[in-house]
């Protein structure tokens, strides 16, 4: 039979060489057993015998997400927790823990290149979005806008022609109508694809151009507000915000049952920060995330604050309205 010494380096190997962070608590919180993997994860500047005997606790930073989590689980029933990617120093890490006898199990992963690689995908994926979007709308405003106009005035000169019957005349009135319409949906469409706004006049003339539209055809009451924006920002920073601002007042359109939104774009020394707050009838935020049905916008929203470096708070419970606001870094 193995003696303990003999278990414990075993254990201790096999700690050694897992490609993950793993730390082993017990019912109080001391440190039983701990891999360097961890040490670097964590940050913790200190070998695994320095830190044998003593509680993790004191050396994790008191705002670090895993901090008052871990208190509860120790003071509790050790309940399991799983953090996902989280924002950890210069990197991402996800942290597990587990109940094991007379103790828990924690296991910490460097998850930053994954995360990063993630990232550049979806940022190439957005930008081929926005690029082909450019192309789409160029070819509306090239292509068919001519081509629309030619018909319109076609058909403008053929009516004024006096010796149509009367029948005939409001036909091509009907058709010049027809005409009309489509040309307005055209440029709808266009806009919508490009916002002449963000490329012509920048972020602010384009967020106060959508929340104008919306006043014209929503039952709700949209103001929106600006100030310090005096020069035009990064080509990047006004796109990826604009769209933001799009998907949140869609949002609120959609689905919060609201009589008053209220939109804010301010400049700071060091950032930039969108707010929208409506009085509507709010959601229960962990409920809709994991609902991919629901989910899908505010994960758009998500992925675009940090391809930008930003920070993203979302404020709101049933029949609370929503706050949500966007720092985006300068």
């Amino acid at each position: 039979m193995k003696t303990f010494t003999e278990v414990y380096e075993f254990m201790m190997s096999v700690m050694g060489n897992v490609p993950y962070g793993v730390i082993s608590i017990d019912m109080e919180g001391f440190i039983t057993m701990i891999n360097e993997q961890a040490l670097n994860n964590l940050n913790l500047d200190k070998n695994p015998q320095q830190l044998l005997d003593t509680l993790l606790l004191d050396h994790l930073e008191k705002d670090f997400t895993l901090y008052p989590t871990l208190k509860s689980c120790l003071k509790k029933t050790r309940k399991p927790f799983d953090f996902e990617e989280i924002p950890f120093h210069s990197k991402y890490i996800t942290v597990n823990g587990r109940a094991i006898l007379n103790g828990m199990i924690i296991t910490t992963i460097d998850v930053t290149e994954i995360k990063e690689a993630r990232l550049l995908a979806t940022q190439s994926l957005l930008e081929g979005q926005e690029t082909e979007r450019k192309r789409l709308s160029q070819e509306i405003h090239d292509g068919l806008g001519p081509l629309l106009s030619t018909i319109r005035l076609n058909v403008e000169s053929i009516n004024s022609n006096a010796n149509l019957d009367e029948e005939t005349q409001q036909r091509l009135g009907r058709v010049e109508t027809l005409v009309n319409e489509v040309t307005q949906d055209m440029r709808d469409i266009s806009h919508a694809l490009m916002p002449s706004a963000i490329v012509d006049f920048g972020l602010t003339t384009a967020l106060e151009n959508i929340c104008k539209k919306a006043n014209e055809s929503e039952n709700i009451k949209i103001d929106f507000f600006s100030k310090n924006i005096v020069d035009r920002l990064d080509e990047q920073i006004e796109l990826g915000l604009f769209r933001i601002g799009q998907e949140l007042l869609n949002n609120a359109l959609k689905y919060s049952k609201a009589e008053n939104i209220h939109v804010q774009l301010i400049r700071r020394p060091d950032n930039l920060v969108l707010t929208m707050e409506d009085d509507g009838v709010g959601f229960d935020l962990k409920k809709t995330l994991a609902r991919t049905d629901k989910g899908i916008g505010l994960r758009n929203i998500e992925t675009r604050v940090q391809l930008l470096n930003g920070n993203y708070d979302i404020e709101t419970s049933p029949n609370n309205g929503v706050f949500t606001t966007i720092e985006i870094p300068l």
